[in-house]
C-alpha cells in the first residue's frame, strides 16, 4: 500500500521530484566528470611515461661517447643515451626540432603508424605535426640545417614522452603544430660533409685538402656534436645524488635538468594541478547549490504530507514504517540521480574535457578514469538527503495523530511582521508589502533561493570572466610587453662580424636568455632563467597594476612578483646564482619587481651582466621591419611573427571556450532548475493566500504580478552578491589553479557583469512567468478548505 502511495505522491508532485533528480544529477555529474578527466590525464601520463621509459635527467653540453660511458658507470644509473637536437627547417619553411639518436630505449617512441626505430635511413615524425600538414607514411620530406640537406622518407608517425608540449621558445604559450613539430632520425643520417665542415671551422681551416692532410685519419662520427645525454636512474630517490655526481665528474656537462623541470612535463602536470582546483571549486559550488535546493524541497514535501502522516498513524502504522516510507522518497530519487550523474559525468564531461586536452598535449590513448571519491560523494549526497528527510519526518511523528491531521500554522512573531506597518513601509504598494511579509514568514525558503541563484550567478560571471581575463592577457603580453613585429631567434656562437651584418640590416635591439640555478639560503638549488635585455622599448615591463615601468637600472635585477611571493623575496634582498655550465656563483641585489604573465624569472640589463664579467651573446633580435615575405635569414634559426604568436594564444582560448561554455550551460541549467523549484515551492505554499486574494476580488493578473515580483527580487539581490563573488572566484582560480609559471589575474569587463545580471534576471522572470499561469487553475475549494 505504501509503495503505491509513494508512486502516487511522486506523480502528484512530479515537477518537484524531477527538479530534485536534476539538481543532484547535475551536481554529481560536474564532480565526477571533472574528477574523471583529471584522473584520466594523470593515469594516461603515468602509463605513457612508464611504458615508454621517460628519462629522469637531461644532461646538456657538448658531449661524446666517453662522457656517455662515464655517466653509465655512475652508481644508480640504469641506462643513458646520446642525442643531438637541432632546430631545422623544411622545404615549405616549417620548423622542426630534429633529434638524431643511436638507440631508442629511453623516451621510446609510441608509434601511431609505421615502423619501430632502427639505425637505418628515414624519419620518424611528430604525429600531430603530420596531421596538421597532411604528411602521410611513406612521404619524403626535405629537412635543412645550415649546409646539410636531408631527403628522408617518413617511416613512422610518433608520440614521444618528453614531447607532450613543444613550443619554439618561451614567447609561445600555445603549440603551433602547423608551423613547428619534432622529428627523429638515426645519427647515421647526419652527413659526413656537415660534420667535417664543423671540424674545419673549429680548427680554423678553410680548405678541405689542407684539413685532410692535417687529419688523415679523420672519422666524422667521433666529431658529432651531441648536446644531450638522457639518463635513466634506477630509483626516483637517487635522482638528486646522480645529478650531483654528474656535475662533479662530467666536465662537458653544462647543465643537468630534472625531467620535472622541463617545459613539457611542467605544462602537462600543471594542467592536472589546475583540475584539482577546478574540481574543488566548480563541482563544489554545483554540489552545494544542488544540496541546498534538494534539502529544502524534501523538507517541504514531507511537511506538506503531515495530514497523510497523521492519517497513517491513526490507521495504526508504526512510526518507523512511516519514517522509512518517507525516507524512501529522497533515497530512491538520490540513488537514481547519482547513478545518472556518474554515468553522464564520465561519458559527457570526462570524455569531452579529456579529448580537448589530448588535442593540446601529444599523448596517446587518453581516457577518463573514474575516481573512487566520485562514488563516495554520491553515497554522501544520498545519505544527507535521507538524513534530512528522517529529521523532518521524525519531528512530525512526535506529534499526536490529532495534531498531525491539521495543517500546521506557521509560527510567526507579530513584531517581525509589524515592521510593514511603520514608517517608510506604510507608503509601499500592497503587492510590495505582501511580498515583504511573505519573505519574513519564509526566511529559510528565501535564503535557499538567494544562495542558489548567487551560486549560479557567480559561476556565470566566473566562466565569462575567465575569457575576458585571457583576452586581456593576450593584449598585455603581445601588445604591451612585446612591442615588436618580428623576433629573430639567432644561432649559437655567432661572431661579431656575423652579428654586425644582422645589426646593420635589422637593428641592434637584442636579448639573451640564460639558464641558471638559484641557491637558497638553506642550500637548495632551483632551476630558473635570466632575461638579459638590450632591446630598448621593444621589450617593456609592467607593475602589478599593469602600468608600464622603466626597465631595471644597471646596479641590480628585477624579479617577477609571483617568483618573489613564492620565494619570499623582498626589495633589497640578494640572490645567489650561477649559469649552467659555469660553476662560478654571482650575488645580485633585487632592485625592483615586474609582472610577467607567462614566465617567472629574473631580468637584468646588458650593462649589469657585463659588469659581472659575463660576456653578452644575444640569442634574440627584435625588429619592426616587414619580414612577411622573408622565409630565411642567414644565421637566424627561426623568424617569429607577433601575429602568429597571438594566433597561437587564441587557439588555446578556443579550447577554453568549449570548456567554459559547458560550465556556463550547467550553471544556467542549474540556476533555471533552482528558480523553477523554488517557484514551485513558493506557489504551493501560497495557494491558500492566492485563493483568499481571489475571494477578496483580486484579479489573476494582479496575483501573478505579486508572485513574479518576489522571484524577481530574489534574482536581483542574488545578482548583487553573485557578480562580485564571480570576480573573486575568477581571481582565485587564476592565482591558485594555474601553475606557478604563469601570473594571471581577473580582468572582467563591465559588459560581462551586465550580461550575467540580465541573464540571471531573464531566467528568473521566464520561469516565474511560466509558473504564474498556474494561478488561473487554482482549485478554490481545495485550497480554502485545506486549513480547516
Amino acid at each position: 500500500m505504501l509503495k503505491r502511495k509513494m508512486f502516487r505522491d511522486i506523480r502528484k508532485n512530479l515537477s518537484q521530484f524531477i527538479t530534485i533528480f536534476l539538481m543532484i544529477m547535475i551536481g554529481i555529474m560536474a564532480y565526477a566528470g571533472i574528477k574523471a578527466y583529471m584522473g584520466g590525464m594523470q593515469e594516461t601520463a603515468d602509463k605513457f611515461y612508464s611504458e615508454n621509459n621517460l628519462q629522469d635527467l637531461n644532461v646538456m653540453g657538448l658531449l661524446n661517447h666517453d662522457d656517455l660511458d662515464n655517466i653509465k658507470k655512475i652508481d644508480n644509473v640504469k641506462d643513458a643515451e646520446l642525442k643531438l637536437s637541432i632546430t631545422a627547417t623544411t622545404d615549405n619553411d616549417k620548423t622542426l626540432l630534429l633529434n638524431a639518436i643511436e638507440t631508442n630505449n629511453i623516451s621510446k617512441f609510441y608509434v601511431y603508424e609505421g615502423e619501430e626505430f632502427d639505425n637505418k635511413s628515414g624519419v620518424w615524425l611528430d604525429y600531430f605535426y603530420s596531421q596538421e600538414n597532411n604528411i602521410k607514411l611513406g612521404d619524403t620530406i626535405l629537412v635543412k640545417y645550415e649546409s646539410m640537406e636531408l631527403h628522408e622518407k617518413v617511416r613512422g608517425l610518433i608520440n614521444v614522452p618528453d614531447h607532450l608540449y613543444d613550443v619554439r621558445d618561451e614567447s609561445e604559450l600555445y603549440p603551433d603544430r602547423k608551423e613547428f613539430g619534432f622529428a627523429y632520425i638515426s645519427i647515421n643520417e647526419i652527413t659526413e660533409d656537415y660534420i667535417k665542415s664543423l671540424a674545419m671551422k673549429e680548427a680554423g681551416i678553410e680548405e678541405e685538402k689542407i684539413f685532410d692532410m692535417a687529419m688523415p685519419n679523420f672519422n666524422y662520427k667521433d666529431y658529432i656534436p651531441y648536446n644531450t645525454v638522457m639518463v635513466d636512474v634506477n630509483n626516483k630517490d637517487n635522482i638528486t645524488n646522480v645529478k650531483e655526481t654528474i656535475e662533479q665528474k662530467i666536465e662537458n656537462a653544462k647543465a643537468i635538468i630534472k625531467i620535472e623541470d622541463t617545459t613539457s612535463y611542467i605544462a602537462y602536470q600543471g594542467e592536472i594541478d589546475e583540475g584539482k582546483t577546478y574540481v574543488g571549486v566548480f563541482s563544489g559550488i554545483f554540489l552545494f547549490i544542488a544540496m541546498l535546493a534538494s534539502l529544502t524541497t524534501m523538507t517541504r514535501i514531507v511537511k506538506k504530507e503531515r495530514v497523510q502522516i497523521g492519517t497513517l498513524k491513526a490507521l495504526g502504522f508504526s512510526n518507523n514504517r512511516i519514517l522509512f516510507h518517507y525516507i524512501g522518497y529522497g533515497f530512491w530519487i538520490s540513488v537514481f540521480a547519482s547513478i545518472a550523474g556518474l554515468i553522464l559525468g564520465y561519458y559527457l564531461i570526462g570524455n569531452v574535457f579529456i579529448n580537448l586536452e589530448m588535442k593540446f598535449f601529444e599523448i596517446p590513448n587518453g581516457v577518463p578514469a573514474m575516481d573512487n571519491s566520485s562514488y563516495l560523494i554520491a553515497i554522501i549526497v544520498t545519505f544527507i538527503v535521507g538524513v534530512i528527510t528522517y529529521i523532518t519526518g521524525r519531528s512530525i511523528l512526535k506529534e499526536n495523530p490529532a495534531e498531525t491531521l491539521r495543517t500546521k500554522i506557521p509560527s510567526i512573531k507579530g513584531n517581525v511582521l509589524n515592521i510593514t506597518k511603520k514608517g517608510f513601509f506604510k507608503k509601499l504598494s500592497f503587492e510590495t508589502i505582501w511580498n515583504i511579509r511573505d519573505i519574513l514568514r519564509n526566511k529559510m525558503r528565501t535564503f535557499m533561493g538567494l544562495a542558489g541563484v548567487v551560486g549560479c550567478s557567480t559561476l556565470i560571471v566566473c566562466a565569462l570572466g575567465m575569457l575576458d581575463s585571457m583576452n586581456f592577457f593576450v593584449k598585455l603580453q603581445f601588445e604591451d610587453l612585446y612591442n615588436f613585429d618580428y623576433k629573430l631567434n639567432l644561432k649559437e656562437n655567432l661572431k661579431e662580424d656575423e652579428l654586425k651584418v644582422l645589426y646593420d640590416k635589422y637593428g641592434e635591439y637584442t636579448s639573451l636568455s640564460l639558464g641558471i640555478e638559484i641557491k637558497d639560503s638553506d642550500g637548495q638549488k632551483n632551476a630558473n632563467n635570466i632575461l638579459v635585455t638590450d632591446a630598448g622599448n621593444y621589450l617593456r615591463f609592467v607593475d602589478r597594476k599593469n602600468n608600464i615601468i622603466d626597465k631595471p637600472s644597471n646596479d641590480g635585477v628585477f624579479v617577477t612578483y609571483k617568483l618573489a611571493e613564492t620565494k619570499g623575496y623582498k626589495k633589497g634582498d640578494k640572490i645567489t646564482w650561477h649559469i649552467y655550465g659555469d660553476s662560478k656563483y654571482y650575488t645580485s641585489k633585487i632592485i625592483g619587481f615586474n609582472k610577467d604573465p607567462q614566465n617567472q624569472n629574473i631580468t637584468m640589463t646588458r650593462a649589469y651582466l657585463e659588469s659581472l664579467g659575463i660576456e653578452y651573446k644575444p640569442d634574440s633580435l627584435y625588429t619592426n621591419l616587414d619580414l612577411s615575405n622573408t622565409k630565411e635569414v642567414k644565421n637566424v634559426e627561426t623568424i617569429q611573427d607577433i601575429d602568429n604568436l597571438k594566433d597561437g594564444m587564441r587557439g588555446m582560448l578556443s579550447m577554453m571556450k568549449t570548456m567554459l561554455v559547458m560550465i556556463i550551460t550547467i550553471a544556467i541549467l542549474l540556476g533555471g532548475i533552482i528558480i523553477y523549484n523554488l517557484g514551485i515551492l513558493s506557489y504551493t505554499e501560497k495557494q491558500y493566500q492566492f485563493s483568499t486574494l481571489k475571494v477578496l476580488g483580486f484579479e489573476d493578473k494582479q496575483i501573478e504580478n505579486i508572485f513574479i515580483k518576489q522571484n524577481n527580487w530574489v534574482a536581483i539581490i542574488a545578482s548583487l552578491f553573485g557578480l562580485p563573488m564571480g570576480f573573486y572566484l575568477t581571481d582565485f582560480l587564476f592565482k591558485t589553479a594555474i601553475e606557478e609559471h604563469y601570473d594571471f589575474g581577473a580582468f572582467i569587463k563591465v559588459r560581462t557583469y551586465i550580461l550575467s545580471a540580465i541573464g540571471t534576471f531573464i531566467v528568473s522572470f521566464l520561469v516565474s512567468k511560466f509558473l504564474a499561469r498556474k494561478i488561473k487553475k487554482i482549485d478554490m475549494v481545495t485550497s480554502l478548505k485545506g486549513n480547516e
